[in-house]
This record gives C-alpha cells, structure tokens and sequence, in this order.
C-alpha cells in the first residue's frame, strides 16, 4: 500500500481528498501546514506529496524547497494543490506537477498516477 502524505489547511480538503484516496487503496497521511508536513514526512515515509500551495505557517514553495534541499526527500514526488497557479514561481510551475482548485476525481487521481504508476 502507497502512501500519500496531504497537507492542507482547509479541513474540508483534508476530509475528502484523504476519503478519496482511501478508497484508491492508498494511506493517507495529512498535515495541517509545511511545517507539519516536514515533520510528518520523516515518521510516515510517503510515497508522494500533495501540498497545498497557500498556507499558513510554512506555504507549500517552502515546503518543496525544503524537500529539494535535503539529498534524503529529493527526489520525493510532489503535486502542488492550488487555486492560484499563476501565483506559483516560474521555476515551480516548470518543475513540479500543479493541479488547480478544484479539481475533479479523475484529475486528482490521474495526476497521482501518473506519479506513482498505477
């Protein structure tokens, strides 16, 4: 079983994305900011991040900046989640899949797969 590791800030997000992705068959492992979620990587071993863009505390740049500095989360798969894509930095938006609020069902899990494989 994958494991996803979701942060987000807005509950009803946390609540029906992680629903979703349990039925998909994968745990799901949430976080309320970046921070949280930096913390929670370490314990739950993800197989893929989805991280919320906008957030208090730690936004999600931050957030993969981070992973991307640290040789041993490098290289751990990460979608942006946000309602504001063009906000995003270039470089981001260049090197990391973006899926804009809202999304549907099949993006969201189209986007997982096409990171994780089926």
């Amino acid at each position: 079983m994958k494991t996803i590791l979701l942060v987000d800030d807005e509950l009803s997000i946390v609540e029906t994305v992680g629903e979703v992705l349990a039925w998909e068959g994968y745990r799901v492992v949430t976080a309320a900011n970046g921070k949280e979620g930096l913390a929670a990587i370490a314990s739950a071993r993800p197989d893929l991040a989805l991280v919320d863009f906008m957030m208090p505390v730690m936004d999600g740049v931050q957030m993969l900046r981070a992973l991307r500095a640290d040789p041993i989360y490098a290289s751990l798969p990460v979608v942006l989640i946000t309602a504001a894509p063009m906000a995003l930095p270039g470089d981001i938006r260049a090197s990391t899949p973006v899926l804009a609020k809202p999304f549907d069902v099949p993006a969201l899990l189209h986007v997982i797969r096409s990171q994780l494989g089926p």
